[in-house]
C-alpha cells in the first residue's frame, strides 16, 4: 500500500495511491507549519471524521495515520437492511436478494464465482469472502485461489486511464511547490 501526501488549499491530504482517493486529512495548528492534526476520513457511513493524531512534521502524518487504523479497525455497520462497509481501498457491500442469498459487492461490482454473482447463505460467509478479496488486483495483495473474484472495475487502474493520469499529474505538479 502506498500513500502520499499531498497539498490542498489550506491543508494537506493523506491519498492512497494505489486507489486513488483521499482517505485522510492533515491540518497544520499553527499557520503553515506544524504541530499537524491529523484526521482519519474513511469511516462508517455517516460518520464525522476521527481525529487520529497530532504530528510535528508532516512526514510523521502518515505513520500515525496508519497507527489509528491499526488500533481502531475499520468494520462492518448494518445500514438498511445491508452490510457496509468503506475501507482504505474500496466501499464494500454485502446485500440480500429476494431469494434470500447473500452477494458481496466492491465499489458496485459483485464478486464473482464461476463467471456469476458468487451467493452465499450466510451474511458472515459474504462479509468474510469480501474481507478475503478486498484487496485483490492491488500492487503487492496477496492472491487468494479459492475461486472468487470481482467482477472487473473499468476504473480499477486509474494509472491506464489517460485523463486520470493527467489530472493526478497536475495535481501533484501544482501541490508539490507547497510542500516544506
Amino acid at each position: 500500500m502506498t500513500f502520499l501526501i499531498l497539498k490542498r488549499y489550506d491543508h494537506y491530504v493523506i491519498v492512497n495511491d494505489d486507489a486513488d482517493f483521499i482517505v485522510g486529512s492533515v491540518y497544520p495548528r499553527n499557520g503553515q507549519e506544524g504541530p499537524y492534526r491529523v484526521t482519519a476520513d474513511v469511516g462508517p457511513l455517516g460518520r464525522e471524521t476521527t481525529e487520529a493524531g497530532t504530528v510535528n512534521s508532516l512526514s510523521d502524518a502518515i505513520p500515525a495515520f496508519l497507527a489509528y487504523y491499526e488500533k481502531y479497525p475499520l468494520r462492518w455497520d448494518w445500514i438498511y437492511k445491508e452490510w457496509w462497509k468503506n475501507t482504505l481501498y474500496a466501499n464494500l457491500l454485502v446485500a440480500r436478494d429476494q431469494q434470500g442469498y447473500w452477494s458481496a459487492y466492491r465499489d458496485h461490482y459483485p464478486l464473482l464465482c464461476d463467471g456469476k454473482p458468487a451467493r452465499f447463505a450466510r451474511s458472515e460467509e459474504a462479509k468474510r469472502a469480501a474481507d478475503t478479496h478486498e484487496l485483490d488486483g492491488y500492487p503487492n495483495a496477496k492472491e487468494v485461489s479459492d475461486g472468487l473474484s470481482w467482477q472487473p472495475d473499468p476504473e480499477f487502474n486509474w494509472r491506464s486511464i489517460p485523463h486520470r493520469v493527467e489530472e493526478r499529474a497536475n495535481w501533484q505538479r501544482s501541490a508539490s511547490s507547497f510542500l516544506p
